[in-house]
């Protein structure tokens, strides 16, 4: 690979997709692929404060020289916030990676990528202008962060958000672009594409510096684009600081490209690996989960799904999955079991024998998962929870030592003394949002979701090695927590059940997890759920989660269908197991 000079810049030759960098007051590099020319990108980006936005102004390239097997291109510029500000960007034969450096001291706002700021509608918002922002001609980009819409192909000019929650709130569930969330959170990746050509856009960093929530693009406007991470003010520049990095993949389908993003992840350090790379028989065997039937008889009974969630309840769910001969081992006992969402206490009015209700499923050969909401407050005293400005109680503190005591204490006690076999963690993504929440920010956005499911994870490992936890988190920083990565949530519209998940069990093996649990919840049709039944022993690991009529809309599900089911299990078994 070599740059050439041309008329007006340079341009990369002996790679698979082109690079030309075009010379200007703004240079800027713009990216081909099949001879198809995907965008332009400036060379240079802000790097806001908290409270204060950067502006820069002559950017200059201070060197282009070859490093190793890679070309390299450094730009500065002169910055109204930092005392430098310079750029980096690395062209490999298959990919390109690209950061920038700031020096100075201050509470970190928005870090933006090819822009240098967000333009709006019709005129340049905060950002300097049209040739400061990015230019993206593919018409189309797909985000595996998975919506209730299901809908996996966006417009370029179409918001995107992937990761935890945006910034940004939800203006409605069946806005797509605004209502991800499902994986909390997903990789941090646009992949744009244009026929059989596609460019990945991804984002990465070394774990312990993810304190940002989301990779947001802001879609495509009169005024260009802009790509971006925002660490609320919650991380301080001390001298130097190193943006996350963005890769450059290029591929024949976004997914493709998406493959080569982990993969380049991995290689730079930007992942974490499998603490258990050989995982136990008994996590891929079937599942029967008890939260569509409790949604079922709440509805039936006028009464809310928590209160469903009773032994007695299970115990003749149970009966009944044996009386049909379904072949399930492993059961979920989900939400609510506990007394308190945020203290892991047994509520004895709905279980008055937790211990004895798991020793008989050991004896019958099954395992037990109790669910789990994620850094939840309620029952935990004022000192132990993250509170806003107004006073209004957000989440348990998690880095607070007496919170980690007691969730391992009482996790301990769960796993140890009552026998559970291990947690089906939920509701992800609710950390801060806002700046300036008193006391909080020693860690912030996807570190804080992984410091609390590294804690469930690890004190149900001490005490049962192959105990299972799963997770609803497909990005490769969480691999270290995770045993087993359910496919989440379907809503009741969703038709096309197994073209859905599907997609999603490519999503999440690409990221890395070999074991996968179906899921089930909220199915629709009881066509739809039969034929998504029968589908998931081919898919991954099989999932119950209704014994007497569907979640949606309350069918009763004739007993051939049950026949069926159980003839596919026990197939699935001798298969698998």
């Amino acid at each position: 690979m070599e740059w050439q000079q041309v008329a007006n810049g340079y341009i990369l030759r002996g790679a698979r997709y082109g690079v030309r960098l075009l010379a200007g007051d703004f240079p800027c590099f713009r990216f081909t692929l099949d001879g198809v020319t995907f965008g332009d990108f400036p060379a240079a980006a802000a790097f806001d404060q908290l409270e204060q936005k950067e502006t820069i102004s002559q950017v200059t390239l201070e060197k282009l020289e070859r490093q190793g097997s890679c070309l390299e291109a450094v730009f500065s510029a002169k910055s109204n916030l930092w005392q430098s500000h310079t750029f980096t960007w690395r062209f490999h034969k298959r990919c390109a990676e690209h950061f920038h450096t700031i020096k100075g001291e201050g509470a970190l706002g928005r870090c933006f990528f090819f822009s240098t700021g967000i333009p709006q509608v019709y005129d340049n918002g905060d950002s300097q202008g049209f040739e400061t922002n990015a230019h993206i001609n593919a018409e189309f980009y797909y985000n595996p962060d998975v919506n209730l819409g299901n809908v996996e192909e966006f417009r370029n000019a179409q918001y995107g958000s992937t990761g935890l929650w945006p910034e940004f709130s939800a203006k409605g569930l069946f806005q797509p672009e605004r209502s991800q969330g499902d994986f909390a959170p997903s990789p941090l990746f646009f992949g744009f594409y244009d026929g059989a050509s596609a460019m990945g856009i991804g984002l990465g960093t070394e774990p312990g510096k993810y304190r940002f929530s989301t990779f947001e693009y802001s879609g495509a406007v009169k005024r260009g684009a802009a790509f971006y991470v925002n660490y609320l003010g919650y991380t301080q520049a001390r001298g130097q600081y190193v943006s996350p990095s963005v890769s450059f993949t290029f591929a024949a389908s976004p997914l493709d490209a998406m493959e080569k993003h982990v993969d380049w992840l991995d290689g730079q350090g930007f992942s974490t690996q499998f603490a258990n790379e050989n995982s136990p028989a008994w996590h891929r065997a079937p599942v029967f989960c008890g939260w569509a039937e409790q949604t079922v008889q709440a509805y039936l009974h006028g009464a809310t799904d928590g209160a469903m969630a009773t032994q007695a309840n299970y115990e003749a769910w149970i009966a009944k999955l044996e009386e049909r001969g379904l072949p399930f081992s492993t059961i979920v006992i989900d939400d609510k079991w506990q007394k308190y969402y945020g203290t892991f206490e047994v509520d004895e009015e709905k279980w008055p024998d937790m211990k004895g209700f798991i020793a008989r499923q050991h004896e019958k050969g099954r395992h037990v998962l109790l669910w789990t909401a994620s850094y939840h407050t309620e029952g935990l005293p004022d000192e132990m929870c993250v509170f806003n400005q107004e006073g209004r109680k957000l989440f348990a503190d998690i880095t607070n030592p007496a919170y980690e005591k007691l969730m391992r204490e009482q996790i301990a006690y769960l796993v140890g003394e009552l026998g559970a076999d291990g947690f089906k963690e939920d509701w992800i993504g609710g950390c801060g949002r806002e700046a300036g929440i008193p006391g909080y920010g020693e860690l912030h956005g996807m570190e804080w979701v992984r410091r609390f499911q590294f804690i469930l994870w690890d004190a149900a490992h001490q005490v049962k090695p192959d105990a299972l936890v799963e997770t609803q988190t497909p990005h490769p920083l969480f691999r270290e927590s995770s045993d087993v990565l359910r496919l989440n949530d379907l809503w009741f519209s969703t038709r096309h059940v197994c073209e859905t998940m599907q997609n999603r069990a490519r999503i999440s093996r690409i990221a890395g997890w070999q074991v996968l649990d179906c899921d089930n919840a909220s199915c629709t049709t009881v066509k739809e759920w039969f034929r998504y039944m029968q589908f998931q022993t081919r898919l991954a690991t099989p999932a119950l989660y209704c014994v007497s009529r569907t979640e949606s809309f309350y069918e009763e599900i004739p007993e051939s269908m049950w026949t069926h089911i159980a003839q596919a299990w026990e197939g699935y078994n001798k298969e698998n197991l």
